[in-house]
């Protein structure tokens, strides 16, 4: 049976959360792009880097012809990529802006045009606030940090 989704790419894949998932999504036989700056090294994929399957595109997500290069050919898109707690946000609001919000649409644009079939976007809990409750649920009213 083939794979619903063959080829992945990941913004943001050698972050924190990608850095984990990308080689999972390896071992079950995708083919990924990442996309990512690689301001935590280049080493995040020592361990998977001679996979056939991982292409890596250092890069910037602002930039739409990288954009627009990483995403071709594939059918599948996670996007990670972001400033992703409230004190790097706060030390540069625009940088973050930039990053979380100005290039979500130029994104989603180059997804469509390259005839991307399923969009996954991971949040973070800064999208409910600061909140009193002690548990903090999905049902929540939204109050973005970043």
């Amino acid at each position: 049976m083939a794979k619903r989704f063959k080829r992945v790419l990941v913004t943001g894949g050698a972050g924190y959360v990608g850095s984990n998932l990308v080689p999972k999504l390896l071992a079950a036989g995708h083919e990924v792009t990442v996309l990512d700056l690689y301001i935590y090294g280049q080493d995040v994929f020592a361990a998977c880097r001679d996979n056939p399957g991982l292409r890596e595109v250092r890069g910037d997500l602002r930039n739409p012809d990288t954009t627009r290069s990483a995403v071709s050919g594939c059918d599948a898109v996670i996007h990670l990529a972001c400033i992703s707690n409230d004190p790097s946000f706060d030390l540069d609001p625009s940088l973050g802006r930039s990053i979380n919000f100005d290039c979500f649409r130029p994104l989603v644009r180059a997804a469509k045009d390259a005839g991307v079939r399923r969009f996954v976007y991971a949040s973070s809990s800064s999208v409910y606030g600061i909140k009193d409750e002690p548990e903090v649920t999905e049902d929540l009213p939204l109050r973005p940090l970043t």
